[in-house]
């Protein structure tokens, strides 16, 4: 498999990332609780404002390396935002829903 997944990487019908499924990560709470904590201050000291995605990374020993933060990622229906939200049990609209209301709060 290539190493870089760019955009046509994943839009490609042809790529071999095509049929590759999310899933969630199957690791330790501690690890999961860390990362969590890690990625909202990174959304602070970033100045992400009412959403974001944190792309992390585990190396071969299971330490986290920050692979991006994504101030804006896609609000598409079948981007990995909604992916994300979809195996955390949340819709696509109530995810559309919680972002116009964060903004809306953040505005206000």
């Amino acid at each position: 498999m290539p190493k870089l997944n760019c955009h046509e990487a994943k839009h490609n019908p042809n790529s071999p990332y095509k049929n590759i499924k999310t899933i969630i990560a199957d690791i330790p709470n501690e690890l999961k609780d860390s990362i969590t904590q890690y990625s909202l201050k990174l959304f602070d000291l970033t100045g992400c404002r009412d959403y974001a995605r944190v792309d992390w990374r585990l190396d071969r020993s299971g330490n986290p390396k920050l692979l991006e933060i994504n101030p804006n990622p896609g609000w598409c229906w079948d981007g990995h935002l909604a992916k994300m939200c979809n195996l955390n049990e949340i819709s696509y609209s109530q995810m559309l829903e919680m972002i116009l209301k964060t903004a809306e709060k953040r505005l206000q």
